[in-house]
């Protein structure tokens, strides 16, 4: 099960923050911060971090300083999904760099991304997966996790959750970006 970071930033009476709203444009694919909750990036402003967070999404979340066609569709579903009500930020944030929004379900629905059809019932989870989680964990499909998640207190950059791939040269990294596409 992924774990996410509920964020202590919005007020309660205010709506939670996300990286996607119903009216964004269609996604940058070079757009460093595309996956990145608001409030996240908030807290490693707040920190003096931020350039530790930027350089770990380029080294080890995004391939080659750009997000991967099957990311870019899971953004327009989620835009679209937002578009229609079956989804709606919950406040929280993924534990795991970028740090993505966390969103719940209203309804059942599907999340299509190329190739791929994800389910989900009334009060799911969904967040975005970094390529390096679905590849360091087998089984998980898709740049999409869906169901009831876990609460943490803390959150981490990818490269200190997989420490061996920081030993992997750039080739090394390419082949497990490559082991995603089959």
């Amino acid at each position: 099960m992924y774990a996410v970071s509920k964020t202590s930033v919005c007020a309660p009476h205010l709506l939670p923050l996300s990286d996607t709203t119903p009216v964004d444009p269609d996604p940058d694919p070079k757009n460093l911060w595309l996956f990145t909750d608001p409030a996240a990036k908030d807290v490693y402003v707040r920190q003096g971090r931020l350039d530790q967070l930027q350089d770990d999404i380029c080294a080890y979340v995004m391939c080659d300083g750009q997000w991967a066609e099957e990311e870019l569709a899971l953004k327009r579903e989620i835009r679209h999904l937002l578009h229609v009500g079956t989804l709606m930020p919950n406040g929280a944030f993924g534990y795991l760099s970028p740090h993505p929004t966390v969103y719940r379900s209203a309804r059942e629905g599907t999340l299509q991304v190329p190739g791929r059809k994800f389910h989900f019932e009334s009060g799911d989870d969904i967040v975005f997966m970094p390529w390096l989680a679905r590849v360091s964990y087998p089984g998980l499909r898709g740049p999409a996790r869906i169901g009831r998640l876990l609460n943490v207190t803390h959150f981490c950059l990818s490269c200190d959750a997989f420490p061996s791939a920081s030993l992997l040269c750039e080739r090394g990294l390419n082949i497990l970006r490559q082991t995603l596409r089959r």
